[in-house]
This record gives structure tokens, C-alpha cells and sequence, in this order.
């Protein structure tokens, strides 16, 4: 019933079909500005999540290539053994998020983990720090045996290999035939929604890769079909980012917002223009390095 409500809720506001244009430069590019001012918007965040639904890591840096995402980006997932969607590791395909453990499924038993990621090694912080490698068997089985311990039940630790990611939208697949996106998010935006709302909401909620600083609220919602310029990387607009239930938890507490106000429905309530979207989905057409800081131009 709820993934009903959601498609539904979705399905009311959706903008008609747009077709991507073939990317091109265009002069001159119009500069992304903030709202009082023309002051160029930059990178202020970039977060990875090695694994599916876990914690991000912030990157100073990452390198990019064309239809790629940030290296590692949800290059692993944990799998209900009991039923993983029909995920096959020698020929990786899109596989819902109701089929894994994380921000989606089990966000009020896992949020409150804390790990980092770094040389393939996984760090899950306790009362005494684990350091496992996932790509063994034997590193397998040891963060299993932590998310069962969680979730009650029976886990499995899958990956599709670095071509694959576990990502939370098909826009990829639909427009480029790749599971592999970057996800951006206007920081103005969350500040707007925090606003109207009054709940502790900041970015991480939305789980994105990239923040934006400097910008307009909302002003995203025209990028489909254009290419963001990021030092030399560009990243062409596929999709906006319909959100789901994940949202109507608090990113670190795992808790749900008081009440149990559902954020999804009072993004689409305060916005109506804008409906139960926030954020963008985008395809690496040119590769290279994005750091904090960067400046952005929209073309």
C-alpha cells in the first residue's frame, strides 16, 4: 500500500516526458547564482556510500569518468537472503530497494552505525573498531553477522562489481542503459523545506553525492535536459529525484519525525509546484576531478 501511495503521489506530478539533448557546449554557459547576488554557486559536499543505505563518507576530492559515478559509490548492498529480488552477481541488473537493507528498509536499526571506508576496507565503529574486507569471503560474512544482528534476520552481502551500482533510481538504465548516476542536491532547497516544515532536515536526509551552495531553492527542478559544468567534469541532467519513504527518518537517529510526519507528502503539501521531488539524477558525459569548492556553471 505505501509503494502505492508513493507511485501515485509521484505519478500526480509528474512533469511530460523530455527528451535529452546530445551534449554540446553552449555560449555562453549561464552562471548557477545564489539567490541575493551574482555569486557563483560551488560544491560544498561530496559524500560516497560504499554500501548501500550505510553512512557516507565526505571526500575532499573524487575522479570521475564518463558514466561512471564516484568510485565505490553503493558498490555493495546487503541482500535479504530470504528474497533479493533475483540479483545476480555475473550479470548485475536494477534491483528495488525494498530487496536491501539500509536508509530505506531498516533505517531506524542501522542509522545510528558509524563507518568509513578507505584503501577497500570497511571500519564499523563501536565500543571496538572492526576493520573487514568485503571483498573476501570471510569480510563478508563478519558485516552479515553485524546486519542480522540488527535487522533479525538473515543477510546477504552482494556486489555487480565496480560497472554496477546500487543506486536508488532507473533513470540511469532508461536513458543511458547504465545503473550508474550521480546524485545531486541544492542545498537552498533542503533549507526551504526545513523552513516550511520546521523539522531538523538538512541535506544528508537525501542521501545525495554532490551539494550545491549559492543557489535559488528549486531552481533545479529546470536542469533536466542541460549539462552541469564542475571544473572540467560534465554532468548532464537525466532526472529529477522523486523521493520515498527513507526520507521520513532522521539521517542519524534512525528515528522517525515527531508525530510521524510523513516528509515525502509535506515536500509535495508546501511545494505544489514542485510535488514529492527533491534533487537531480545526472550522467557523467566528461570526466574528471570535482573537489569542495568548485565553481558550477549550468549550460
Amino acid at each position: 500500500m505505501r509503494f502505492a501511495t508513493l507511485a501515485a503521489l509521484a505519478t500526480a506530478y509528474q512533469a511530460p516526458p523530455r527528451t535529452c539533448p546530445a551534449i554540446k557546449r553552449r555560449a555562453p554557459p549561464l552562471r548557477a547564482t545564489a539567490a541575493a547576488g551574482d555569486v557563483p554557486a560551488t560544491v560544498s559536499t561530496l559524500w560516497r556510500y560504499p554500501i548501500k543505505g550505510f553512512p557516507p563518507d565526505s571526500l575532499p576530492q573524487v575522479t570521475l569518468v564518463e558514466n561512471g559515478t564516484f568510485p565505490q559509490d553503493r558498490l555493495w548492498a546487503v541482500a535479504d537472503a530470504a528474497d533479493d529480488g533475483g540479483f545476480d552477481a555475473a550479470a548485475p541488473q536494477w534491483v528495488h530497494k525494498q530487496h536491501f537493507f539500509g536508509a530505506f528498509r531498516s533505517r531506524d536499526r542501522l542509522a545510528s552505525l558509524n563507518t568509513s571506508f578507505a584503501n577497500g576496507r570497511l571500519t564499523f565503529y563501536g565500543a571496538d573498531a572492526v576493520t573487514v574486507d568485503p571483498s573476501t569471503k570471510k569480510g563478508r560474512g563478519t558485516i552479515e553477522d553485524i546486519i542480522r544482528r540488527r535487522v533479525g534476520a538473515a543477510t546477504k552481502l552482494v556486489t555487480g562489481g565496480e560497472a554496477h551500482q546500487f543506486g536508488n533510481t532507473r533513470s540511469g538504465v532508461r536513458h543511458h542503459g547504465d545503473t550508474r548516476t550521480v546524485h545531486v542536491v541544492n542545498a537552498a532547497s533542503v533549507a526551504a523545506v526545513r523552513r516550511a516544515t520546521g523539522l531538523d532536515v538538512d541535506a544528508a536526509v537525501f542521501r545525495p553525492n554532490v551539494v550545491l551552495e549559492g543557489l535559488e531553492a528549486w531552481v533545479e527542478e529546470g536542469w533536466v535536459g542541460k549539462t552541469l559544468e564542475i571544473g572540467g567534469v560534465l554532468l548532464e541532467v537525466i532526472a529529477r529525484t522523486v523521493r520515498c519513504d527513507a526520507i521520513n527518518f532522521h539521517p542519524t537517529t534512525g528515528k522517525r519525525w515527531p508525530d510521524n510526519r510523513d516528509l515525502v507528502q509535506e515536500i509535495a503539501d508546501n511545494f505544489p509546484a514542485v510535488g514529492p521531488y527533491l534533487g537531480v539524477y545526472a550522467r557523467v558525459a566528461r570526466g574528471g576531478t570535482l573537489g569542495r569548492g568548485g565553481g558550477v556553471a549550468v549550460m
